[in-house]
């Protein structure tokens, strides 16, 4: 699975600071981006097996859940199965903005 984000700047998307490559069990067991939660409405368990049909539905990441200190801004994280790290076999793309509260102390 490559994960890449995107920040919008410059009025289009362009490739920011995320950007990772991780074993697709790996990434389902993953605790970052909520991904567990994500995937609790699917019957996905590793390993995977010739045959069988797999779903996922309501794939809803909680922001609170993901890695502190994401820069402000409009972004996009794409999921990006791969095949022998080269094929895509399927995209996952989530657009979202991230905002942090002002406090006056």
């Amino acid at each position: 699975v490559l994960i890449t984000g995107y920040q919008f700047r410059s009025n289009e998307y362009r490739k920011g600071p995320v950007e990772f490559m991780m074993g697709l069990c790996s990434f389902y067991s993953s605790k970052d981006f909520d991904i567990p939660h994500m995937y609790a409405n699917s019957n996905l368990k590793c390993p995977l097996r010739k045959g069988v049909n797999y779903y996922a539905y309501k794939v809803s990441p909680n922001a609170t859940n993901f890695p502190p200190l994401i820069p402000e801004g409009r972004w996009k994280l794409q999921a990006d199965f791969l095949y022998l790290n080269r094929y895509t076999i399927y995209s996952i793309e989530w657009y979202s903005s991230v905002e942090y509260p002002i406090i006056f102390g």
